[in-house]
């Protein structure tokens, strides 16, 4: 479950593929979240193409609603968009996407990997594949637990109630003893279209085998890379984790 997210710079012909299609999804790439409308010139600094090629660009995509035009000549994003964003949240089989991923997770660290969701003041099981551990946590599919306590609760928490962007550092949350003294956990964040929210990816295992630092490192790098991957994969956009770094220097 490998996505490849775009670049933002212009393609390079492809004998596979259109290159009037590339230049046009380039340039619908180019805008950011925080845009109220970008001029053509700007356009242009973003991809790199000739203002007189984006002029020709930007009549199709207003023709068909994918972008709008502003009084002032300034560009953004058209309805059309929002309508296809809808229809991938309604089409995307959630657990076909994650149930792959939280299987290869509890391979790579040979420890039971979950999927939490929040359920009002309390977090619930969502999918979850146990490790071949003898020794586990034993929690099951549609168990609730609670929210303030735990690396799942804490991402939940930490990324739902935010009044500001989380920092990179705290992408990744670790807990050893917390809701249980026996067990401990990493989760990281997963999230969707418009970056929304979706849970929390979790790995999770005995107090005693994460007491290590190697275990904890080599854990929350794999979660990460895989809640990335996970995001990907249903519509968000998985470069906020590019550079995340580990606090306990890895």
């Amino acid at each position: 479950m490998v996505v490849k997210l775009p670049t933002s710079t212009e393609p390079a012909p492809r004998p596979d593929g259109i290159a009037a299609v590339d230049r046009a999804l380039l340039v619908l790439l180019a805008f950011r979240e925080a845009d109220r409308g970008v001029t053509l010139g700007e356009l242009s600094r973003r991809t790199g193409l000739y203002k007189s090629a984006l002029s020709r660009i930007m009549v199709t995509l207003l023709r068909h609603r994918f972008a709008m035009r502003y009084e002032d000549g300034r560009y953004g994003l058209g309805p059309a968009l929002g309508h296809l964003g809808a229809l991938f949240e309604r089409s995307t089989d959630m657990a076909g996407v994650l149930m792959p991923g939280l299987q290869e997770l509890a391979r790579e660290t040979n420890e039971s990997a979950s999927f939490y969701v929040r359920e009002e003041d309390r977090r619930l099981c969502l999918l979850r594949v146990d490790s071949g551990q003898n020794v586990r946590d034993n929690v099951r599919v549609g168990s609730l637990l609670p929210l303030d306590r735990g690396a799942a609760g804490r991402i939940l928490r930490r990324f739902a109630e935010a009044g500001a962007p989380v920092p990179l550092q705290d992408f990744a949350a670790v807990t050893i003893g917390e809701r249980d003294r026996e067990l401990a956990a990493v989760a990281a964040p997963v999230f969707g279209v418009r970056q929304r929210l979706l849970g929390a990816l979790c790995v999770s295992g005995t107090a005693t085998r994460f007491s290590a630092p190697d275990k904890v490192r080599q854990a929350r790098h794999l979660v990460l890379r895989m809640a990335a991957r996970m995001t990907a994969a249903l519509g968000g956009d998985a470069r906020v984790f590019d550079g995340a770094p580990d606090p306990h220097g890895s």
